[in-house]
This record gives C-alpha cells, structure tokens and sequence, in this order.
C-alpha cells in the first residue's frame, strides 16, 4: 500500500512546475532511497504514464495522464451543464464591451476553488486560471459564492484556517469574512474587489444542486479599469443567469424569489 501512495506522490510531483525532474531529486522531494524510486519510476513508465526525456534522461508525465485526469471533467454533470453556458456568458460580457471578461466555472475541493473551465481573452495571462488550478477560497469571488452555501462545519473549518492575504483587500479575519458570506448570500453573488489579484473585479453566483447547497460557481473576472463597480450590478446579471440555467441543469428546482433568479 505505501509504495502505491509513493507512485501517486511521484506523479503529483511531475504535475508540478518545472514538471521534469531529475530522480535524485524525486528522491529528495519522497524522502525515499534514489534505489527505491527508481523502481517506482520503472513502475510509472512500465504503465505509459511516465516517460525519461531522451537527451536528459529526466522524468515527465505522458499524454495517458492527460485522458487519465480528464476522466473527473467526462464524469461531471456540472462541467457537462456549464460548458456552452460559459461561452455563452463570456459572449454576452463582449457584447455589453467589457472585451476583457473572463469567465470561470470551478467547484470546491478539499477546501479549495477548483477550476475546472475558463474562457475568454485575458489581458494578462496570470488571470488566465488553468484546469486544475487551485486557489483559495477566502479570496476569491468563486470560492466565497462556493463558501456562502456550504454547511456551518464548512464554513467554519475553512475561516479558522489560515487567512493569508493575496491581494490589496483580502479580508483576512473570520469575522469580515462573516459578513461578506451573510450579503453574499442575501444578493445572490459575491464580489472580489481585488481581493485575490490587484487590478481585478470579480462576481461570482453559485450552482446549487437539488438540496440547495453549492456544489459548484460560475464567475467574470476583469481589469478594474474595464470593469467599474458601477457595473457590478449589470454583470451579475449575467452570472446570476448563468448559474441558474446549470443549476436547473443539475436537478436544481428554484422558487419564486431565489436568489438566483
């Protein structure tokens, strides 16, 4: 059993910037004898999904792990529900000029955001959030739309982690946070106000399964300059929408007066 969580391990590394890396080094980051990883590396490429670069005989993942990680994507009914209706709310975004939206469709995952799709031109390609990426949840818009409509234990578990700051206004203390999940909750979305990245305005609405809770949100992301709070009202709008349709996609049934609606 703990030479199977080591293979896992090793393939999480690979996974990892600068994703080669040499086998004295997958020993020291395993904390395992070079001889000992070197047959688990031998295991990894036996089953195609780890290969020695030809020149500097280094280790790197295979195409296999792309099909293999995939596999969650294929699987979700939310990523499956939200997949047009992201394209369709970033369409929307361009239409209204705000050329530099980014929409972004992410779940909750081991207490964090999860991103599973993004779509959009961004102005800069540190906004752009790869599938897979995983952020925190006390700063971004995503990950307190996510958090507004989780259970108390949820919640509570996540707010008395650590609270690093990310951004210029990163609340960082439970209490604001608190509060910013209650109005959170009472508009229907949330707001990052450069909260994660400066320089970027963000709303954020939740996908709630059938018993109402958020198994899933949808956001758009932009400069602060394009994206002024004198329009945050007219874009949640938009997510607000959006994260209805897949919601009802997904077995939710809303009631007269939701917040999403």
């Amino acid at each position: 059993m703990s030479s199977s969580l080591k293979c896992f391990e090793a393939l999480e590394l690979l996974a990892s910037p600068p994703y080669e890396f040499p086998l004295s080094e997958i020993a020291a980051e395993l904390s395992l004898p070079v001889a000992s990883v070197h047959r688990i590396m031998k295991t990894l490429c036996l089953a195609g999904v780890a290969e020695q670069h030809s020149r500097t005989r280094w280790y790197r993942l295979t195409s296999r792990t792309l099909w293999i990680g995939t596999g969650y994507l294929r699987r979700s009914a939310v990523y499956r529900a939200a997949f047009v209706v992201l394209q369709e709310m970033a369409r929307k975004c361009y239409a209204q000029g705000l050329n530099q939206a980014l929409t972004y469709l992410a779940t909750i995952d081991n207490d964090q955001v999860l991103y599973l799709h993004t779509v959009g031109n961004p102005s800069d390609l540190h906004l752009y959030a790869n599938t897979g990426e995983r952020r925190p949840m006390h700063s971004t818009g995503l990950g307190k739309a996510l958090l507004a409509f989780q259970p108390a234990e949820v919640v509570d578990r996540v707010l008395s982690g650590k609270l690093a700051k990310h951004g210029p206004n990163t609340l960082t203390s439970a209490a604001a946070l608190r509060d910013d999940l209650a109005a959170t909750r009472k508009r229907g979305y949330s707001i990052d106000e450069e909260e994660n990245v400066q320089g970027t305005r963000c709303v954020a609405a939740p996908i709630l399964d059938q018993s109402g809770q958020a198994v899933a949100a949808m956001s758009i992301s932009a400069p602060v300059p394009a994206f002024t709070v004198e329009m945050t009202e007219q874009y949640s709008l938009i997510v607000r929408e959006a994260a209805l349709r897949v919601s009802v996609q997904i077995g939710y049934r809303s009631r007269s007066g939701h917040i999403l609606a």
